[in-house]
């Protein structure tokens, strides 16, 4: 039987090779919290920390939880094209896009001069540029562009970057708001390009932006508190209910 000065140098010979715990353990038998105090202070070499990881990743229950990952998602994306389907129209569908991406980020403020919208996504600001394009008919030369980036970022880049996605020529852009950043701050690498922010310099759009909002959230409302009615008919009720399911 090895005796556990032994049992520790095996222990620590094995781990060198790049062994994990749970394989050494069936050399050295002793307690993985024994195992793990006497192996901590080992350095692997990038190869062997690849190889754990893999063998984390290849055990039953990882790949199980990954199977279940991939049909979930799976599901999920049939059920949400079936979803968008029932949307009659694409002029629907950018209607109640545009509204909704407004409200949740556009500028409500009532004492505005006209309407204002600010987003990373560069696929957020296509769709409402798309909007203001075709649904509230707003022409090009009504666009101004203002890109909001750290002082850090490349400038000109980003406007090129924006121009592309905005299709609004750079004679538009206004001069970028510079952000001073924190020094540990991941906000330059995660978002290169910074802010754009689309603004139109009109109050009679601006007032028809928060009114087709509220009208929008009183419509959805109304009809919530119509179909709670106890005196609806089932059948009714349902076919109300799946229209906003």
């Amino acid at each position: 039987m090895l005796r556990k000065p032994d049992l520790h140098n095996k222990a620590i010979t094995l781990r060198r090779k790049g062994f994990s715990y749970s394989e050494i353990i069936k050399f050295v038998h002793v307690g993985q919290g024994t195992i793990s105090r006497w192996c901590s202070e080992i350095p692997l070499t990038e190869e062997q920390k690849e190889r754990l990881l893999q063998k984390k990743r290849n055990t039953p229950l990882i790949q199980r939880l990954q199977k279940q990952a991939t049909q979930s998602k799976k599901e999920a994306k049939i059920w949400a094209k079936e979803q968008i389907d029932k949307i009659s129209t694409n002029n629907e569908l950018l209607f109640i896009a545009g509204i909704v991406l407004y409200w949740a980020e556009g500028t409500k403020s009532g004492g505005g001069r006209g309407i204002g919208f600010t987003n990373t996504d560069p696929i957020i600001i296509k769709i409402m540029m798309k909007f203001l394009r075709e649904i509230l008919h707003v022409p090009n030369d009504k666009f101004t562009i203002i890109i909001r980036i750290s002082d850090k970022g490349d400038v000109k880049k980003a406007e090129k970057y924006w121009a592309r996605i905005t299709k609004v020529s750079q004679k538009n852009f206004r001069k970028p708001e510079m952000l001073k950043l924190k020094q540990n701050s991941e906000s330059l690498k995660k978002h290169s390009y910074g802010m754009c922010r689309i603004t139109i310099n009109d109050v009679s759009l601006q007032r028809k932006m928060l009114a087709i909002i509220k009208e929008f959230s009183k419509k959805f409302l109304e009809r919530k508190k119509f179909e709670r009615k106890e005196f609806i008919p089932n059948k009714i009720k349902y076919a109300l209910v799946a229209q906003w399911i």
